[in-house]
């Protein structure tokens, strides 16, 4: 049975595509939303294909729009708050890494890398056996496409919609990251907690002038996500304790 397991995750491009439409489905509409704001702000068309074709994240993207929106010109702070914002893969693809075959080479492991993002992992880690790179890179082919076709639409149809529509439309990115925030937040009191220490640092800093005259919206960003993601790691650390039975049994 495993190793039938094996060798399905090995070859399976189709399964892997099958796998990743309902992906590519649900990032449409946030990606829709992420091309809509992008031409609100004045980026040019040709600018906004680019950052979609390069910034595979919604909330890479939402950064990268509000530092255009603030006139930031130094690619440095660009890179660096895209970065902050998306540290986490780094973990992701250490985790998934070991599940690899290991017949992947350094380059498709890289260019996984790249496709990777947080609903494809969490599907991808749900396979048994090891993940080839049939599938891994069949996984990722809706939900690209879909992420590139939205920006592109949004983009687009900024140019023709009437202004009610798109001021309603503008709101879904906003929609979405409560969409993400409110479940967890509700079952887990940590993660509440330090939502709520990053609204009130973030609204903070947006009201006290001399903060907001002398600091741009990428290095707001980092400080709010470096800051309450410290408080976080320290107040709430991730506990992994083994507890033993009389027997001498352990129950992880």
């Amino acid at each position: 049975m495993e190793n039938t397991a094996k060798l399905a995750n090995q070859s399976g491009f189709m399964k892997g595509l099958k796998d990743g439409l309902p992906i590519g489905l649900g990032y449409f509409p946030i990606a829709l939303a992420c091309g809509i704001m992008a031409a609100k702000v004045g980026i040019p068309f040709k600018f906004a294909e680019l950052l979609s074709l390069l910034i595979y994240s919604g909330s890479g993207q939402v950064a990268a729009q509000n530092l255009y929106a603030g006139m930031e010109s130094s690619i440095l702070m660009y890179a660096l708050t895209i970065f902050v914002m998306n540290c986490r893969y780094i973990l992701f693809s250490v985790s998934i890494a070991q599940k690899f075959d290991k017949s992947m080479g350094v380059l498709q492991r890289i260019i996984f890398g790249f496709f990777n993002t947080d609903e494809i992992y969490v599907v991808a880690m749900k396979q048994q056996g090891e993940l080839g790179a049939p599938y891994l890179f069949g996984i990722a082919v809706c939900p690209y496409l879909g992420f590139l076709i939205g920006n592109t639409a949004g983009v687009i149809f900024t140019n023709f919609l009437p202004k009610s529509i798109i001021s309603a439309l503008g709101i879904m990115i906003y929609a979405m990251f409560i969409a993400l925030i409110i479940p967890p937040a509700k079952h887990s009191k940590p993660v509440a907690i330090v939502t709520l220490i990053a609204l009130c640092m973030s609204f903070l800093m947006e009201c006290i002038p001399a903060i907001k005259s002398n600091l741009g919206p990428g290095i707001t960003i980092i400080i709010c996500a470096v800051v309450t993601a410290t408080i976080g790691a320290i107040v709430f650390p991730v506990k992994q304790e083994a507890d033993v039975d009389e027997g001498g049994t352990v129950n992880e």
